[in-house]
């Protein structure tokens, strides 16, 4: 009589287990190798749209497997956590929230991993609501890893509110973020620089847009925030110098003043000249005449050293044309064309002008040129149009340079330049002789 073997349930199910492992193994280890070809050879062919499908094949190849390996792997939160992030890759968001949120339910303090991709896929989907909620249930404790995953939250939810439009919640989320930072025993400076550029920006945009609605007050205030935030960012200086234009013209003559002697070029001279005659007449209006012909000395003398020192966006409107390269057998040319309109009040004359070229971020060549040095070039008239040719140190046989860059600068005095313009030659127009 034969005699059947009961089965050793146990060892089927490590078998089962370890097959299942191992068919991972060798799908993770396929893609790998081929990652590894692709990254030697095929990514100088591939674009950037075939190496995303070519990554959502892969990953549709793995997830093939998931109603196999969940069967054996669904109690584990990290295999739930991988399978979520699996389709969060390849936008199912559905199937993303759903092992997302299993993980959370299996291990809710093991890690906050699975929090802080669950808040990423509701902001990607545009439910900050449920991304509020899902921060809003881990109830504060001193723990480090808790801490920093609220810092974390708090970032996202900001960047969220600041790229969508509404900087008042974002500049709420970058101060909580900042409160969670400074309980971290470990503080890395880039996170702290990070966080304090967004405290600045969405102070300066709740700012701007005070400015808009006519409401100075309000602007000031949030101006004073992004100052104490940036002490020595002169565009802060400079918008809280327009806004106390309007409001408190006296202080706003301190904030000009103090940018005039940084970068004078920064100013607008109308606006500094309006201020000064405002404040000359409201000193007038209270008795203090002393005072008044102060301001209007102050007025007389700024618009001295501006038309004689200054050149900027006030006086002129830079008109880009065009950027170009012909192509020759011993050496190509980079020509740039452009125009100038005088849109000051005053006639301009022996303006100045840089162009920097760039290579890979590294100065190549530099052109100064004086402009408008017999004829002015008077008000409300537009220049012809101007060409500058850089003649390179060989052909190089290409048809677009990519790493090739320009910025022009216009100025009176040297000391005093404005930037006017900034491009590439990478989709430039380029032609043969």
């Amino acid at each position: 009589m034969i005699k059947f073997k009961k089965p050793d349930f146990l060892k089927i199910k490590y078998f089962s287990t370890f097959f299942a492992a191992f068919c991972l193994a060798v799908i993770v280890v396929t893609g790998i190798i081929i990652n590894a070809r692709l990254s030697i050879e095929d990514r100088l062919y591939l674009t950037k749209e075939h190496k995303s499908e070519f990554y959502k094949k892969f990953t549709t190849s793995i997830l093939s497997q998931e109603e196999f390996l969940g069967n054996l792997y669904s109690d584990d939160y990290k295999f739930n956590i991988y399978i979520g992030g699996l389709y969060h890759t390849i936008k199912n968001f559905e199937k993303a929230e759903f092992y997302y949120k299993r993980a959370i339910q299996l291990a809710p303090d093991a890690t906050f991993e699975h929090y802080l991709k669950l808040i990423m896929l509701y902001l990607e989907n545009n439910k900050p609501e449920e991304a509020e909620k899902i921060e809003a249930s881990i109830k504060d404790t001193n723990a480090q890893r808790l801490i920093r995953f609220k810092c974390s939250a708090n970032i996202l939810l900001a960047d969220y509110y600041y790229k969508t439009g509404n900087p008042l919640n974002a500049n709420k989320k970058y101060t909580r973020a900042n409160y969670y930072f400074d309980k971290l025993k470990i503080r890395k400076v880039r996170i702290r620089e990070y966080i304090m550029n967004g405290i600045l920006a969405s102070n300066v945009k709740i700012a701007d847009d005070y400015v808009t609605k006519g409401n100075y007050y309000e602007a000031y205030r949030y101006l004073k925030r992004a100052e104490k935030a940036a002490p020595g960012n002169l565009t802060v200086k400079y918008k809280l110098a327009l806004v106390l234009s309007y409001i408190q013209p006296n202080k706003s003559i301190e904030y000009f003043e103090f940018i005039k002697t940084k970068e004078p070029q920064l100013v607008s001279f109308y606006l500094y000249y309006e201020t000064l005659m405002r404040a000359a007449d409201i000193a007038r209006v209270r008795g203090d005449l002393p005072t008044s012909k102060l301001y209007t000395y102050k007025a007389g003398s700024i618009k001295n050293f501006y038309q004689n020192n200054i050149i900027n966006n006030d006086n002129v409107e830079f008109d880009f044309l065009q950027s170009k390269i012909q192509t020759s057998k011993k050496a190509d040319k980079f020509i740039l064309r452009f125009r100038v309109k005088n849109i000051s009040n005053f006639n301009i004359n022996n303006m100045k002008i840089d162009i920097l070229i760039f290579r890979k971020g590294k100065l190549s060549a530099s052109y100064t040129q004086t402009l408008f040095e017999k004829n002015p070039l008077h008000i409300n008239e537009t220049s012809p149009i101007i060409n500058v040719v850089h003649t390179g140190s060989k052909h190089y046989k290409k048809i677009a340079y990519p790493d090739i860059s320009f910025e022009i600068y216009i100025y009176k005095n040297e000391k005093y330049k404005t930037l006017v313009y900034k491009g590439d030659f990478g989709s430039s127009l380029v032609t043969e002789y």
